[in-house]
């Protein structure tokens, strides 16, 4: 979990400096196209990446898509009205015309997403875990976990701290044991 946790919040905050770096460009220059993402599997059934992207939503993982569409816009808009503060009408009505296209950007993720998780899961397996998610213990477990991982995050970032510094303790005292010590 350690390692996720920091893995996410370097992806995280890489996105947000890409972000913050890519709509500096922007509002100077036109930007390049961005390359696609590695495109996901998607050689399955219909079916077995439709129950993936049920168990996305069931689970809650599909709001990390949603969430992240007004972020951009917003940066966007931060981003180019700070600059170009004269163009502030024009660039209000391009980003209604970009928050239309959002909703299908969204659900491109989702396939995405889909794919990725068809290739590690059946559809069977697939099914259990919906099954799973819709009943009312399922419910209470994908409410339950935003809450869990606000509690959580900052409890493994102390954690983290301590068990780093009794290993450093064990660690000298093991170098003194062996004459070099630190």
């Amino acid at each position: 979990m350690i390692g996720f946790s920091r893995a996410f919040s370097l992806r995280a905050l890489a996105l947000a400096g890409a972000l913050v770096l890519s709509g500096a460009a922007f509002a100077q220059a036109p930007a390049p196209a961005a390359s696609a993402p590695k495109p996901p599997p998607t050689n399955f059934p219909a079916s077995h990446l439709a129950i993936a992207a049920e168990v996305l939503k069931t689970s809650g993982l599909m709001r990390t898509f949603e969430a992240s569409t007004p972020n951009v816009v917003q940066m966007l808009r931060a981003n180019v009205s700070r600059t170009r503060p004269e163009l502030v009408r024009q660039i209000e009505e391009s980003l209604k015309i970009v928050e239309t296209r959002m909703g299908d950007m969204t659900n491109d993720g989702l396939k995405g997403a889909a794919g990725y998780l068809a290739a590690r899961m059946t559809e069977a397996e697939l099914k259990e875990v919906n099954t799973f998610l819709v009943s009312p213990v399922g419910k209470k477990y994908v409410d339950t976990l935003p809450l869990f991982m606000e509690d959580l995050l900052p409890y493994i970032e102390q954690w983290t701290q301590v068990v780093g510094q009794e290993a450093m303790a064990v660690f000298r005292a093991e170098m003194a044991k062996r004459g070099a010590p630190l």
